[in-house]
């Protein structure tokens, strides 16, 4: 969705002809248009998911020259894992965060309530980039048809195709993730890396600035200057 992305950094809705090659516009999605159109009352949102798993994930790490100076990595035969929802709003940077033991529709649908209340209470209603996994649909998800159906004209979703980190940024999020949370991490219980997920996510929450720039947003320079 960077047609949606881009619109989003104008003060004006511009048309999708400024947006969109014109050998492409046959290939914007119905109801593209509308959105834009709402864009100057919206709040726009990217989210997605990532796991956390207590097998790390092994990657270069400096250590002394030598065998008894290597770093040394567990890997626990018996994996566990969880999942950390995160949301960001791609102008201010605002995160929102919730931690599960599984990817289902119901923390999906909590973290959309989340964005909406946030939203309303700005007097603005939720515009939300998420990818076409089951769970963030009405076919894949009752729940999810129902809370549509709940909050029309309130909640807007647009879907991408999953690991599309062009059409959805807050997928670059999660490599930091990866480098804080479960790179070569020492932990030996699962409890313990999710307090480190918690307080990482507790972080981007603290920093703004810090997430527009991960993900790649024009306003973390408009954001940093204020």
């Amino acid at each position: 969705m960077e047609a949606l992305l881009e619109a989003a950094t104008r003060p004006e809705p511009p048309p999708l002809s400024d947006l969109v090659s014109p050998e492409l516009l046959d290939q914007v999605p119905q109801g593209l248009s509308e959105l834009v159109a709402l864009l100057p009352r919206a709040d726009l949102y990217l989210q997605d998911e990532v796991q956390f798993d207590l097998h790390p994930t092994l990657t270069r790490a400096w250590c002394r020259r030598g065998r008894d100076g290597q770093r040394r990595v567990q890997t626990p035969g018996n994996n566990q894992k969880f999942h950390g929802f995160g949301v960001v709003d791609w102008r201010d940077g605002s995160f929102h965060d919730v931690i599960a033991d599984r990817r289902t529709a119901p923390p999906f649908c909590e973290q959309m309530k989340a964005v909406v209340a946030r939203s309303q209470e700005r007097d603005r209603v939720a515009i939300v980039i998420a990818d076409n996994a089951r769970i963030h649909t009405p076919e894949g998800s009752l729940l999810v048809r129902q809370l549509l159906e709940e909050h029309r004209g309130q909640l807007h979703i647009v879907y991408t195709p999953a690991y599309d980190p062009r059409s959805n940024p807050i997928e670059w999020l999660w490599k930091v993730s990866r480098r804080v949370v479960t790179h070569n991490h020492q932990r030996t219980e699962l409890k313990d890396l999710r307090e480190d997920a918690k307080n990482h996510f507790r972080s981007l929450r603290d920093n703004p600035v810090a997430v527009l720039r991960h993900i790649g947003s024009p306003f973390a320079f408009t954001l940093a200057e204020a």
